[in-house]
């Protein structure tokens, strides 16, 4: 798809001091990600990707009531324990966090804080077609609700773009909402609602991680503008290090008012029985979990589809807002070992391009595709395993031309050729309910964009595939 002429013609002409000048940028505002303990500045793209703004505008508004939805619908314990209970024998990590769910979704002391990142990707009939960008809406791709990741270096793509648009482009406008300052207001929130002024922000973090500078991003926020101190660790040292008095956690001597999970996501995280016991203790504790088992059982994929369920949103929120928020939803279908599940295995086998198969597990890289879904989905026939999978409707995002800024460790940044791109949105959401269930803050605090080549299936930015990008609202010419 060629979109106007002064675009296409700054694609043409940018030569590799572009590479030079963003990797500078980039440096200084700590964009990075460690490959072998070595900082490598964040992959960008030369151009912001142009969306469309009433379809963006739609998606927006549609956030504060998801949030409503996904809360409310967590405090439902019969809902829960029933959606969750049919995989309990075939995934392992469900089965143990529906057992922590049943245990503490009675305690009513506790104070509930939601760090989202809600997925999403434009759907359009014809990617490549001359109306792709006006001729679609967004679709859920997932609903994070455990650490959503790249808060703090999503942040700075956004201002880099802004300064070429205003040179280049001038005229051009972007969202007004900047995601890191906003959701770190809703955290300092949550701890002030704690009400212990020499507590800690304890962030739990996998050995060495990637998104160190993502992370410390948001320490730096929490420090300089609300003079809030953090601490950083992994689990293994939380279990070593901590201990509880009076049903409150301690670490390296100070009191920790909330517990912010950047791990734990994945069952191989759980590596011992005393992990899991680990995570029931602090569960119970007072201190404020990001998420709560509550939000974390909601993370499962599986919750995509049952929410989809005729009268299910209506339970939880107004007709209007159902409706609202049904209308970001993609086609879904659960795999059940019954006429209905095999049903929905054969739209698959019947289009093989048009569907993509999504295990309920957290983390990029598990979703199965064309041929390899059709070999698995065989595998799968008649075993309840199956019901560990969802079939969702493939989305079919707009192919815009772009090119990439690639930066290594150690190596000279590139610029690569012009080549199509499709892209997947980010809304950052942060959520707070006081002790009663009272909603004290629901806000959509900023975009996030991620762009990937449009030939590839997955596109994850840490293993160099997909890269940040923006957003500029798209103008007809």
């Amino acid at each position: 798809m060629k979109l106007d002429e002064k675009r296409q013609e700054f694609l043409e002409k940018a030569d590799h001091s572009w590479a030079v000048l963003a990797e500078r940028f980039l440096v200084n505002k700590g964009d990075c990600f460690l490959t072998n303990g070595i900082p490598r500045p964040i992959n960008i793209t030369l151009l912001p990707t142009p969306i469309a703004e009433a379809a963006y505008e739609h998606v927006v508004k549609s956030q504060v009531a998801l949030n409503l939805l996904l809360d409310r619908a967590s405090r439902d314990k019969e809902f829960v324990v029933s959606s969750v209970w049919p995989t309990v024998s075939v995934d392992f990590m469900a089965k143990k966090l529906l057992e922590i769910y049943k245990e503490c979704i009675d305690d009513k002391d506790q104070i509930t804080l939601g760090s989202y990142r809600h997925d999403y990707m434009y759907h359009t009939p014809n990617p490549t077609g001359p109306k792709a960008i006006t001729n679609g809406e967004f679709k859920m791709v997932e609903a994070n609700l455990m650490s959503a990741a790249l808060l703090g270096v999503g942040t700075h793509c956004m201002e880099f773009h802004n300064q070429l648009l205003g040179k280049f482009f001038p005229g051009s406008r972007q969202p007004y909402k900047v995601s890191l300052k906003g959701h770190i207001r809703g955290f300092a929130k949550a701890w002030a609602l704690y009400d212990r002024p020499d507590s800690v922000f304890l962030m739990l973090v996998p050995p060495d991680d990637f998104n160190w500078f993502d992370q410390q991003h948001i320490i730096d926020e929490l420090w300089e503008t609300y003079g809030i101190i953090s601490e950083k660790m992994t689990f293994a040292e939380f279990m070593k290090e901590s201990r509880m008095q009076d049903n409150r956690y301690y670490v390296r001597g100070r009191e920790v008012a909330i517990i912010y999970f950047r791990s734990m996501w994945n069952p191989d995280h759980y590596e011992t029985g005393d992990h899991w016991k680990t995570r029931l203790q602090m569960e119970k504790s007072l201190a404020i979990k990001v998420p709560n088992i509550r939000h974390q059982v909601l993370n499962l994929k599986l919750f995509q589809q049952v929410l989809l369920g005729e009268g299910v949103m209506e339970r939880y929120i107004s007709p209007d807002e159902a409706q609202l928020v049904r209308s970001t939803f993609a086609e879904i279908y659960n795999l059940g070992i019954d006429e209905a599940g095999d049903r929905a295995a054969q739209l698959a086998f019947d289009d093989p391009t048009g569907w993509v198969l999504k295990p309920s597990k957290e983390g990029g890289g598990n979703n199965v595709w064309e041929n390899a879904m059709l070999q698995k989905l065989e595998q799968l026939r008649g075993r309840k395993e199956r019901e560990a999978f969802v079939l969702m409707k493939r989305l079919n995002p707009p192919h815009v031309p772009n090119r990439f800024i690639k930066n290594g460790p150690r190596t000279d940044p590139q610029l690569s050729a012009i080549t199509d791109t499709t892209t997947e949105l980010g809304l950052f959401n942060v959520f707070i309910a006081d002790k009663d269930g009272k909603v004290l803050v629901n806000e959509m605090t900023g975009p996030l964009l991620r762009t990937k080549p449009a030939n590839a299936n997955e596109g994850g930015v840490a293993i160099g595939v997909g890269v940040m990008d923006s957003i500029v609202f798209f103008q007809e010419n």
